[in-house]
């Protein structure tokens, strides 16, 4: 949830003064024009949330491993 009220409040301040926001990304990374230092911003969000997702979707994948072992163990201790 963090995530994304921090996306759209930032979207929301883009949206309200954009100019000064994306001028203060760009001196802050060394960009001449603005609107490349907002697409390169984007771009590194956008890699640590695929990052984050991927490995969300291992910690589930080994939950789910581990359940269904559990699951298939107590199966054959009950047809004993």
């Amino acid at each position: 949830m963090a995530v994304w009220v921090t996306f759209w409040c930032t979207i929301i301040l883009l949206a309200i003064i954009p100019n000064e926001i994306s001028f203060k990304i760009a001196d802050l990374l060394g960009f001449k024009n603005n609107v490349n230092a907002i697409i390169f911003v984007a771009l590194g969000l956008l890699f640590l949330l695929v990052f984050y997702l991927s490995s969300t979707i291992e910690k589930l994948e080994n939950q789910i491993t581990e359940l269904v072992r559990k699951m298939a163990l107590e199966e054959r201790e009950e047809n004993e």
